[in-house]
């Protein structure tokens, strides 16, 4: 059933359209960046536009290089121009940077200074140099790939006092508190999530098994599972290119991505899912590299089981990929490796489970999300023009994006160029379809596209892909520069720097919590004296309270976070607080509850309000900066209120009529 399909489309003149593809594409895409910039220009949308010179000037350039290289000869040979290093004494350097960066953790706690980001530097500069060096050890630079990813990962869950993302850590600590509790799977009155339980079955199970509690157990626990990842895309890479360099190239780079380590720190059900399509991917291509294909095709099939029951909506996402992976095979025309038995199968059981057990969670999730009034027009979802008032600081952040663009697009022509017997090819022009969720551009403002079908999780799933052709087109650019350059030593000096320039920019603004990104940084995270503010509301506001309503920002309205127990769920013994985000600081003193502000954070970035968020509109979030005229209108506003708790970062106030409704 999984085994390799001999067909090569049927009717289709593959050599003509790949030829057409791979001479239109560089031309397309410059059309394309000079139309956007028009566009952009004519509706008013300078803010956007001064963003996209950092993805369109490096796109054109690019292009550029393609058209040039495709007059040319480029073969690809090992590059070994760092020979005179042995990966003994790189090795050794390794472990230095690696002890010298934790030696920066332990004395930084709750922070990471810029020169922890010099040693990671160090670090993945090493790996890079042993990756190009004469002896290549693969086992040792996966080895080391995966210990800097785990070290940047701990960095943040384990640095800071409580670590939150976007928050949607917190109600997933909450459900598998639940489940550890009960020691049950989750009532369907409570959350839809009982329907897809394994992820916080795994937590749960862990945080007992370890004797730790929840919220650990899924920062100790869950990073080292999603690094794992990088060895899989190490052994799918290698069968696919039989390039050792390429490979491991693709798989640090992989390994350093800003989308892969933010999601490395928040890894939920979405991240579990994708940790897993990676696995299954593996496991389709090993079926046709291996001779034990029966023990391949059962573990296939019960990772689509798995996938089926730890996330909700990601399964059919993934198979719009493997679709789009599919047509990529039959476009290319070369072997398929894409079982398409399997891939039916993989539809079969999760639209099974859906409509005949989950059927639940397609009435209150998915048919909304359908309804003619919210695709009937185009809604652009604001934003735009503050990037304007962004500084250098912020916008330098987008330099990983400009250079992960110059070397895939360099990747993705080469490979449409020289498609013949080479299956690396159906990567590359998968990767120029999957390009448009990866980077930003004008379609991530349409908010059908971003908020009511979350096409932006998208970016997760296609970043190995994206990782591949950006180190196929690094390995590309070197061997061009090599061959042609009258001076090779200025070439890796180019390629260093670009290198570095990625890994850098990359790892600093993965998580905006360093100091050197100036005080907007924002944090997504908790301090000590926020919780202890938290703590108060628990210690001395009982749950049962007439008055138990908590008013506060976002971030902190999600801490406070339960979901409506309905009476069906009595019986788990679960009280919470009635929390509200607050819409209008000018009515704080109407408000009949608690009102916690961290005023700290208030003054240092600002603090997000706004009425409540609603998954099938666009939320009325607004941004509430720490300027002068904000901090006196707060000011004046809080004089109608009485403070009741007060630490350096953390007030609590009730308004002076008290707590009651007249």
């Amino acid at each position: 059933m999984f085994g390799l399909s001999k067909e090569a489309g049927h009717g289709l003149d593959n050599d003509r359209l790949m030829r057409l593809i791979s001479f239109l594409f560089p031309l397309a895409i410059i059309f394309a960046v000079i139309f956007t910039f028009l566009w952009m220009f004519a509706t008013g949308k300078f803010g956007y536009a001064l963003r996209g010179l950092f993805t369109g000037i490096p796109a054109v350039l690019s292009c550029l290089f393609i058209l040039f290289i495709y007059k040319k000869d480029v073969s690809l040979h090992d590059i070994d121009i760092f020979s005179s290093l042995s990966t003994k004494s790189l090795t050794y350097l390794f472990g230095i940077f690696y002890i010298g960066s934790l030696v920066v953790l332990l004395l930084s706690p709750g922070s990471r200074p810029l020169y922890y980001f010099l040693f990671i530097l160090g670090l993945y500069l090493s790996v890079f140099f042993q990756i190009f060096s004469k002896d290549v050890n693969p086992s040792l630079i996966l080895a080391e790939s995966v210990l800097i990813a785990g070290n940047l990962i701990f960095s943040v869950t384990l640095n800071y006092d409580f670590y939150v993302g976007t928050t949607d850590i917190l109600p997933h600590i909450f459900i598998s508190e639940v489940t550890a509790l009960t020691g049950k799977i989750i009532p369907t009155s409570l959350s839809d999530y009982a329907y897809f339980p394994l992820y916080h079955v795994f937590i749960a199970e862990a945080s007992e098994i370890l004797k730790i509690s929840v919220k650990n157990s899924l920062f100790l626990v869950t990073a080292p599972v999603y690094v794992i990842t990088i060895i899989f895309l190490y052994y799918l890479f290698n069968y696919i290119t039989n390039n050792r360099q390429i490979s491991l190239l693709s798989c640090l780079l992989f390994s350093v991505s800003s989308t892969v380590l933010y999601y490395g720190t928040n890894v939920i059900t979405r991240t579990m899912a994708f940790i897993m399509f990676v696995v299954l991917l593996y496991l389709i291509y090993s079926v046709n590299f291996k001779n034990d294909k029966l023990s391949l095709k059962t573990l296939s099939v019960i990772v689509a089981v798995f996938l089926t029951l730890v996330h909700n909506v990601s399964l059919p996402q993934l198979v719009l990929l493997l679709i789009i992976l599919l047509a990529s095979e039959y476009v290319i025309g070369n072997n398929n490796y894409i079982s398409k038995p399997f891939f039916i199968l993989l539809n079969v059981i999760f639209a099974a489970y859906w409509f005949f057990v989950a059927y639940v969670f397609v009435q209150r999730s998915l048919a909304p999300r359908l309804q003619s009034q919210f695709l009937d027009s185009i809604v652009l979802t604001t934003g735009g023009s503050e990037v304007l008032q962004e500084s250098l600081t912020d916008l330098a952040g987008l330099l990983d994006k400009s250079v992960f663009l110059f070397f895939a697009l360099i990747g993705i022509g080469f490979l449409l160029k020289n498609y013949k017997k080479n299956y690396a090819a159906v990567l590359g022009l998968f990767a120029l379809l999957t390009l448009i969720f990866y980077i930003p551009n004008p379609l991530n403002t349409i908010w059908q596209f971003k908020v009511l079908f979350r096409v932006d999780r998208f970016m997760l799933f296609v970043s190995p892909f994206m990782a591949f052709v950006m180190g196929y087109g690094l390995y590309i650019f070197w061997n061009y520069m090599t061959k042609y350059s009258s001076k090779k030593s200025n070439s890796a000096l180019l390629v260093i720097l670009l290198f570095s320039i990625f890994v850098l920019v990359s790892s600093v603004y993965s998580i905006s919590d360093s100091g050197c990104l100036g005080q907007e940084a924002k944090h997504e995270y908790f301090t000590s004296e926020e919780l202890s503010g938290f703590n108060h509301i628990f210690k001395y506001v009982p749950v049962n309270s007439s008055t138990k309503s908590v008013y506060t920002d976002y971030y902190a309205s999600r801490f406070f976070y339960v979901p409506l127990i309905p009476s069906k769920s009595a019986e788990l013994n679960i009280s919470s607080y009635d929390n509200y985000r607050i819409g209008n600081v000018n009515k704080l003193p109407e408000y009949k509850g608690y009102i916690v502000l961290r005023t700290g954070e208030f003054l240092r970035s600002g603090l997000y309000f706004g009425s409540e968020e609603s998954t099938l509109k666009d939320t009325a979030n607004y941004f509430y900066q720490g300027l002068p005229k904000n901090e006196l209108e707060l000011e004046s506003t809080l004089k109608g209120l009485d403070k009741i708790y007060s630490n350096p970062s953390t007030d609590i106030y009730i308004p002076h009529q008290g707590l009651n409704s007249p």
